[in-house]
């Protein structure tokens, strides 16, 4: 088995051995290889309309858009349905009893609760 330091050794002679074989290659290589290297750095970077980097804020705030929105309307549904189903039960326990509906319909009735009104000194809408 080979021990990291022998592996190094290795390395270096091997980049040594690179470095030294490059010095001596000739004007027309060393021009190409210039020229390849010029033209590799020059090149513009290619830039994708969909990249991740890009698309990953935008996707975070619909997200979060998205769980404010179901934990918001629920409540908003449950304080309406409260207030319909409230409504249905006052109008339910008029029509179980019929006498009710006539006090209801009776004139007498709302200008006895005005009275009660204007002696508390409230103002309740009837």
């Amino acid at each position: 088995m080979s021990t990291p330091l022998d592996e190094m050794q290795l390395e270096d002679r091997i980049k040594a051995s690179l470095n030294q074989s490059a010095k001596f290659l000739d004007d027309d290589t060393q021009t190409r290889l210039q020229a390849i290297r010029r033209a590799a750095l020059n090149q513009p970077t290619k830039t994708s309309w969909f990249s991740l980097n890009g698309w990953m804020p935008a996707a975070s705030l619909v997200f979060c858009s998205v769980i404010a929105i179901l934990i918001v309307l629920p409540s908003h549904q449950a304080s309406n349905l409260s207030t319909t189903e409230a409504d249905h039960t006052a109008m339910l326990e008029l029509l179980e009893n019929p006498d009710e509906l006539d006090v209801m319909s009776d004139p007498d009735f709302y200008i006895w609760i005005d009275e009660l009104a204007h002696e508390d000194g409230t103002h309740h809408a009837v």
